[in-house]
């Protein structure tokens, strides 16, 4: 299952609203439960049907094949606890619909009350099921079900009176109603729900200033980066940089002048780098960036070109420019060590005059 919170990279902004695959995903998920427990009420609610309907009247149909639909209504019940995975969902709950919409046909024909006894069965049946219906095409095939497969042999057969079959007619469009508004409440709340948790998680893990990885998030994200490089042996870069002269930019033009560079340098940051190239803002004018497969050479290249891109923006009313410092991972198992590597490297290319690429030894 696609996770409702993408990893934070450098190309493309993954903070959007729930796209649709993503959204029926969470949904399944989150309704497993619901719907393996109507399986199992699905079981015990036929069996007590069929009992009650042996003790109130008789039926042309023996007891032991009324009872017989329990047996599969039972299987689907075992295979909704066994198989988990959500898109079994819909199938599981269509096919459990159809076999109880046939076990109400078999207890109803030919009882000498007529359609009486057995019309609340079909309405009842709908709107317990709605929240199964997670999917559009599965409410869709569920109304069909409920309102044909098993109501519609027994009104050819039993031949109603006018006034059973209005009846009937009524009490089911009533049902389906109920049951569509319900269906429907049930998915625009969880939307609803979804989306907050992830502009919550957004707030948590993105920065608002500058559309990057937060300081948490950065270091969370790149530990398992650093990983996933030494298993892969392969070559793992890291990039400083900071703002120049931002304090003497913030005291002369302001802190709105501050923020705007700092959110030019963000996108642009966003904007130069791949889409498997991590980036956060590590503290009030610095940024951090780990570029996985890339040799010290490449690294050089990329801190280069995003020193030049922040020199060349515009926009934002005063001249930009950082400085860079690059470490490649030579033997490190941990984060911190490299990331200290980087950090010195920056310092060097603030000492010798900013606007500057400097590599870590």
């Amino acid at each position: 299952m696609r996770p409702i919170l993408p990893p934070l990279f450098a190309s493309g902004d993954a903070w959007t609203t729930l796209d649709t695959l993503e959204f029926e995903q969470d949904l399944e998920r989150r309704l497993g439960p619901v719907v393996r427990a109507l399986l199992w009420t699905a079981v015990g609610g036929y069996v007590s049907f069929v009992l009650v309907g042996q003790d109130t009247g008789l039926s042309a149909v023996p007891f032991w094949l009324r009872l017989l639909p329990t047996l599969p209504l039972l299987l689907l019940a075992v295979l909704g606890m066994v198989h988990r995975a959500p898109r079994h969902y819909g199938a599981l709950g269509l096919a459990t619909l159809a076999w109880l919409e046939l076990g109400i046909f078999l207890n109803g024909y030919a009882r000498p009350e007529g359609l009486a006894w057995i019309l609340p069965a079909y309405v009842v049946v709908p709107i317990a099921a709605s929240p199964v219906w997670l999917k559009r095409r599965h409410f869709a095939a569920a109304s069909l079900i409920s309102s044909v497969l098993g109501p519609l042999p027994l009104l050819l057969l039993e031949v109603p009176q006018w006034s059973e079959l209005w009846q009937y007619i009524d009490y089911m469009a009533i049902a389906l109603v109920a049951a569509a508004v319900l269906n429907g409440y049930q998915v625009r709340l969880i939307r609803q729900h979804l989306e907050l948790e992830q502009r919550l998680r957004q707030r948590a893990y993105v920065d608002d200033l500058t559309g990057v990885a937060t300081r948490t998030r950065f270091l969370e994200q790149a530990h398992a980066l650093l990983e996933a490089s030494i298993d892969a042996g392969r070559a793992l870069a890291v990039v400083y940089l900071d703002a120049d002269h931002f304090k003497q930019l913030n005291d002369v033009h302001g802190h709105a002048a501050g923020d705007a560079a700092l959110a030019a340098i963000g996108r642009i940051l966003r904007a130069n780098l791949r889409g498997g190239d991590l980036v956060g803002r590590i503290g009030g004018e610095e940024f951090a960036l780990l570029l996985p497969g890339l040799d010290l050479d490449a690294a050089r290249a990329t801190g280069e070109r995003l020193r030049r891109a922040v020199a060349a923006a515009r926009g934002t009313g005063h001249t930009l420019s950082i400085s860079v410092g690059v470490a490649v991972r030579c033997d490190e198992s941990a984060l911190e060590p490299l990331l200290a590597r980087a950090d010195r490297a920056l310092a060097a290319a603030k000492r010798n005059g900013r606007n500057r690429v400097e590599v870590a030894a």
